[in-house]
């Protein structure tokens, strides 16, 4: 007699849930499940540039001499994805929100894939790198932009470092961008 209540109870429960909306599949209209782009978190969300300002890219390139501090430019924007279902409906979506910035070094990989790239990041040495602000806030079909200032006071000459820029979306999304910087010969005097 208990085992049939039991079963009986939980049969109530499923069917007010089913009712209630709460189950159900993501094609069921009415519910409201997150938008989540395929590979979420996992590929480039090819959202961040950076540059001079006036030049922007997701791979910039300079020749620094030692001794030089350099202001570089950069941008986050929400970037627009679409998602379709099986049922044929399109969803669209963006990355955007809560954003931190991260810098890193690794050697140049060519992986738009995160699983490929983090393991070979590492924490930046002999530059000295300061992103302001470190946290952004992106609004759907906006950008936000930020600054990256590197300290080469203590790089090696003739080096080229690769500076990876990471953008972590509190959604899960990750974004990034690369600067090669090679540090020229010529050595000018701290000021």
């Amino acid at each position: 007699m208990k085992m049939e209540t039991k079963t009986l109870v939980s049969s109530l429960v499923l069917l007010l849930l089913l009712g209630a909306g709460c189950i159900g599949s993501p094609e069921r209209s009415g519910t409201s499940t997150p938008t989540i782009f395929p590979g979420y978190g996992e590929f480039n969300a090819g959202n961040v540039l950076v540059g001079d300002g006036e030049v922007v890219r997701n791979y910039y390139g300079l020749v620094v001499p030692q001794n030089r501090t350099v202001v570089l430019r950069g941008f986050v924007f929400s970037k627009e994805y679409a998602v379709s279902s099986t049922g044929g409906n399109t969803t669209t979506g963006y990355y955007s929100g809560r954003v931190r910035l991260r810098a890193y070094l690794a050697d140049i990989v060519v992986s738009y894939a995160w699983n490929g790239l983090e393991p070979r990041l590492k924490p930046v040495s002999e530059l000295k790198v300061e992103i302001t602000p470190e946290t952004v806030d992106v609004e759907p079909g906006k950008n936000t932009t930020f600054e990256i200032r590197i300290d080469t006071s203590s790089a090696v000459p003739g080096k080229t470092y690769y500076l990876y820029i990471v953008a972590f979306g509190e959604d899960g999304w990750k974004g990034w961008a690369v600067v090669e910087i090679t540090i020229g010969n010529t050595t000018l005097k701290s000021s």
